[in-house]
């Protein structure tokens, strides 16, 4: 009975001994480093824990005792980074820093072998590093930037570099990346109701014509190479020229050939409410109206009136542009607005703002001067919804005095 309790007791006591200390036997071309490497303990703590001496040789078959230390070993593997790594261990990334003397900017390779602090059942992990919140994970694709996975997942670049310590705007194709999960914004459906009454809608019509152009024959050129060129058939061609069966061309030869024309034409769809009260700038008379069509293109609308007669702002705004640079338009002063409208004031004679001024709707901001150069007095005046021009007319309110003018 004693000696089974003494064989139990050694055999505890041998377990106890082989947990703590474990023991490597070399082999052909291992070194003290790369031994120590391997198991993620200093060449020094080796050559302490085996008694070595100068000049620290080692042999096949020799039996050293690595050490016992905190860390983990990890291989990093292709597309890894430290947050992905601090993650997959639970631990914080300044942890991993610390424990392997990384420098900034914190750069890994494909390989390189990592120490990973062991977690204590107690100790949490730090939050600087944000590991917590890493929701979602990313696999960078080709022709990905930081600036297009932000915007894919509605977070902000900045949160992207810090979650995964990046330092610059460097991403690798293959790269795991850390994203936290962005806050959508959610809409009423009576906000959706009154978005949809407000909103603009540009239909856009796509108009095709046919030109008669000149062309010069060019060597190895043939019928059927030209009318596919300029979109069109043999037949047409040789209808225009009046070639024969077998159409014989010639370089230097002039032949006429229908052009495809394509257009691209604009129209605002008149709504019944208007999310502004736009106010007009001057009482007048409408002398040319909105065009923007492939014969003509006029973005805003004639108002003519009386010499000097004050110009009043269409609607509370910021003046983003007051001057004479733009010569088309003579003296110029442009408002931006809530909702991203913009109202241009053009052919001012005299601006009574500047640069940076807020303005309330109804203010004076300059004068009437020369209407497009001529002896008439008045302004031009244009509004833009996302800098696309829209027709004045379908956002200021009728007023009886006003006579316009149909083009």
């Amino acid at each position: 009975m004693k000696f089974s309790i003494r064989y139990l007791l050694l055999i505890t006591l041998t377990l106890c001994f082989s947990v703590l200390a474990q023991e490597y036997t070399v082999k052909s071309g291992d070194s003290l480093d790369r031994i120590a490497r391997k198991f993620g303990v200093s060449v020094k703590d080796l050559i302490e824990e085996n008694n070595l001496e100068r000049p620290y040789r080692i042999y096949p078959g020799q039996k050293l005792k690595i050490p016992q230390t905190n860390y983990i070993l990890h291989r990093v593997k292709y597309g890894e980074n430290l947050s992905y790594i601090a993650k997959k261990y639970k631990v914080s990334v300044k942890s991993i820093i610390r424990a392997n003397n990384l420098k900034k900017p914190y750069v890994i390779r494909v390989g390189q072998i990592l120490k990973i602090p062991k977690k204590s059942g107690t100790s949490r992990t730090s939050t600087g590093s944000g590991e917590r919140y890493c929701k979602i994970k990313h696999k960078v694709k080709k022709g990905e930037s930081l600036i297009t996975i932000a915007k894919k997942y509605r977070v902000w670049v900045k949160d992207i570099k810090r979650l995964n310590n990046i330092k610059g705007d460097t991403i690798r194709v293959g790269q795991i990346l850390c994203i936290k999960e962005g806050v959508r914004k959610t809409v009423k459906k009576s906000d959706q109701k009154k978005s949809k009454k407000s909103s603009i809608i540009i239909k856009k019509k796509k108009i095709i014509r046919k030109k008669i152009v000149r062309y010069r024959v060019k060597p190895g050129d043939s019928l059927a190479k030209i009318a596919k060129k300029y979109g069109t058939t043999v037949s047409e061609i040789a209808r225009l020229n009046g070639l024969k069966k077998p159409y014989v061309i010639y370089p230097g030869q002039r032949l006429k050939v229908p052009k495809k024309i394509v257009y691209i034409e604009e129209e605002i769809v008149k709504r019944k409410s208007v999310p502004f009260g736009f106010i007009w700038p001057v009482e007048g008379k409408i002398v040319k109206n909105f065009v923007n069509n492939s014969q003509m293109r006029h973005l805003g609308i004639d108002i003519q009136t009386e010499c000097d007669t004050p110009v009043k702002a269409a609607e509370d705004g910021k003046v983003i542009f007051a001057g004479d640079s733009i010569k088309a338009y003579g003296r110029l002063i442009v408002i931006k607005h809530s909702n991203n409208f913009n109202t241009v004031y053009g052919h001012i004679n005299q601006i009574h703002v500047k640069d940076g001024d807020v303005v309330k709707k109804g203010d004076t901001i300059g004068t009437a001067g020369s209407l497009n150069n001529s002896e008439s007095c008045g302004i031009y005046f244009e509004i833009r919804k996302n800098t696309v021009p829209v027709d004045p007319l379908v956002f200021l309110n009728e007023k009886p005095n006003l006579d316009k003018k149909e083009n």
